[in-house]
């Protein structure tokens, strides 16, 4: 049987995870619930859809962390979700990256895009 899991993650912006997942094609919704088997759900901060996907979730944490939210054993058997996830945290650390850059917390830098 199915059951929506928890997940920790390396994210610590909403607004920034939200840009990340947009930017890799995933329609986004804040603030509502994550369905699972049966009558299993769960609120999340974020919901993120890509095609006929089934949904993920974040929500977070009073201590900053997010996590991740989703029916692990029935989105393993997605084609192509594990890289699609993998594109999210790179484009999520180029946002950082950048925003580092913009608001003065790095100074300055040199940025190197190479194509994946």
């Amino acid at each position: 049987m199915s059951h929506l899991s928890i997940l920790p993650t390396v994210f610590t912006d909403l607004e920034r995870l939200v840009r990340a997942l947009r930017d890799e094609g995933f329609s986004v919704e804040r603030t509502t619930e994550l369905q699972g088997f049966a009558d299993d759900s769960h609120t999340v901060d974020v919901l993120a859809v890509h095609g006929d996907a089934l949904p993920l979730g974040w929500t977070q944490r009073e201590d900053g962390t997010i996590v991740m939210h989703g029916d692990i054993q029935r989105i393993s058997r997605q084609p192509g979700l594990e890289q699609r996830l993998q594109r999210v945290t790179r484009r999520y650390a180029l946002l950082h990256a950048m925003d580092e850059v913009r608001f003065g917390a790095m100074g300055s830098a040199d940025l190197i895009v190479q194509s994946l």
